[in-house]
């Protein structure tokens, strides 16, 4: 799910090269000093715009961070070629479980996570920015294999999604030690077969 602008926001389209700029300073600065670092007069310092550039396309300081994130990611939600539905919700889980448990990324979010309830603005952009093209990428996947027929017609998606991604979020969040590769099998699998026929 690439950048679009928000219908609402007027002006000329955004330039490429000023985006990367953005995104590339945005992260640069929250992974250097924490979601906090990264306002939009420093983003725009660092990137070398100006800030009522930034406000016409990002509603915030932390839709840009969350967006710059993904950016940096976007392999991990995207399915490798010939890859079955099983493989690919494999790749997705793990990649998500890796990305949690670097220590640079991880802390990160869950800064941003823990901030989230008392900011509208942050918790829009997890949502927007983060947490919606993920879960996407994971559905589609399972949706695929109901139509052909691999697991039940009957199966909630939304439910095997956060069966499937809830756990790596979890041990982020609690400070618990993140699952090694055997647990991301075990979990993709264990979800896989009580979703099947």
């Amino acid at each position: 799910m690439g950048p679009t602008r928000d219908p609402a926001r007027r002006g000329r389209p955004r330039s490429q090269a000023a985006r990367t700029a953005v995104l590339r300073a945005a992260a640069d600065l929250a992974l250097d000093g924490g979601p906090a670092a990264a306002t939009v007069e420093a983003i725009a310092k660092r990137a070398q715009v100006s800030r009522t550039t930034i406000y016409k396309w990002w509603p915030s300081a932390a839709a840009i961070v969350l967006e710059g994130l993904l950016d940096t990611v976007r392999d991990s939600i995207t399915r490798p070629p010939g890859s079955t539905a099983v493989e690919a919700v494999t790749h997705h889980v793990g990649s998500l479980n890796s990305i949690l448990a670097d220590p640079a990324v991880g802390p990160l979010l869950r800064n941003v996570i823990a901030a989230s309830p008392a900011d509208p603005a942050i918790e829009r952009a997890l949502l927007d920015q983060w947490i919606t093209p993920r879960r996407a990428a994971v559905a589609a996947t399972l949706r695929e294999a109901v139509d052909r027929g691999e697991l039940s017609a009957d199966v909630d998606i939304e439910v095997a999604v956060d069966a499937l991604v809830s756990p790596p979020y979890y041990r982020l969040v609690f400070g618990m030690a993140p699952l090694d590769g055997d647990a991301v099998l075990r979990l993709v699998q264990t979800v896989w077969q009580g979703c099947r026929r």
